[in-house]
């Protein structure tokens, strides 16, 4: 028998380069919304491959997802919450409540931020309990919610308000089961992190209850005040104002320095250009010369 010629290594296929080119689309997809998705298999049809700094930040930010989301789905499927003892005798049955398909969807795009907010709750001691209106879960903590909570995904962080009715419970419970949808279109478009960015802008702008996601989640339901009609609060204009002064200050800055570096780097081009011009002009002056002396030797 004799041996097969080795292939060469520039004839050999590479392997497993389409499920390399899925699982960053996918990590993509997970830390950038559709928006990351897009802009990941854009780059892959033009030729473009991710910087190794980037693949591992996205990759790693797209294993502790999977890891949370995980916990979320083990605590939902295994674990059997109890109902939240203020909701344990409302029947479920109220006005404006959405479709076990809607829960579903909803659940799933959230479950990476739900699952961070339950492995919070769990490092702090907090329990656990489902509102039996519309199936949220509540996290029992003594700290890291704003006002009287705030809402992780499909899992409302706070401490129970001693003494509220059922009726304050219930409407308050519908006020933060729009959060989560809120929550879950923003990350199905742009990644976990849309949402409280836009939240954090809105708010900036446009504090308490003149806030727009607030707004939509209702004002009444969430226990604010009227919001008085208008733009922005003088807080947020005097916060805009800030801002761009600050901005147009830093493109300035960024315009002189660039401007500034080019300059440079033209005088630099120039004066090396002329050094090295100068050994080329005396070599045409020294053979122009022997040259000369050549044709006087030659006329004798």
């Amino acid at each position: 028998m004799t041996a097969s010629a080795p292939v060469p290594v520039h004839q050999v296929a590479p392997r497993r380069r389409p499920a390399r080119r899925l699982a960053w689309w996918a990590a993509c997809l997970l830390c950038g919304g559709l928006i990351g998705f897009l802009f990941a298999v854009a780059g892959t049809v033009r030729g473009r491959r991710p910087t190794h700094r980037r693949v591992v930040l996205v990759s790693l930010a797209a294993a502790v997802q999977i890891v949370t989301a995980g916990y979320y789905a083990t605590v939902s499927m295994v674990s059997d919450l109890p109902p939240c003892p203020p909701t344990a005798g409302l029947d479920g049955s109220i006005t404006g409540r959405v479709s076990a398909e809607d829960d579903a969807w909803r659940n799933v795009v959230n479950a990476p931020v739900s699952g961070g907010a339950m492995l919070y709750a769990a490092a702090r001691g907090g329990a656990l309990c489902r509102c039996a209106t519309n199936g949220i879960v509540v996290a029992e903590v003594p700290d890291g919610y704003a006002r009287a909570g705030t809402m992780y995904g499909t899992i409302y962080v706070t401490h129970p308000e001693p003494g509220a009715s059922p009726d304050r419970i219930l409407r308050l419970s519908e006020h933060e089961a729009r959060h989560t949808y809120q929550w879950a279109w923003a990350t199905l478009l742009a990644g976990p992190t849309a949402f409280p960015t836009a939240y954090a802008g809105d708010e900036l702008f446009f504090p308490g209850p003149r806030n727009h996601f607030e707004r939509q989640a209702g004002l009444a339901d969430g226990g604010y005040a009227r919001a008085p009609d208008g733009g922005p609060s003088v807080t947020g204009w005097t916060m805009f104002l800030t801002l761009t002064l600050a901005g147009g200050g830093l493109a300035a800055l960024r315009l002189r320095f660039r401007t500034t570096g080019s300059l440079r780097a033209t005088a630099s081009s120039q004066r090396s250009g002329s050094v090295a011009g100068r050994p080329h002009s005396l070599h045409t002056l020294t053979d122009r010369r022997s040259a000369s002396l050549s044709e006087l030797s030659h006329v004798r």
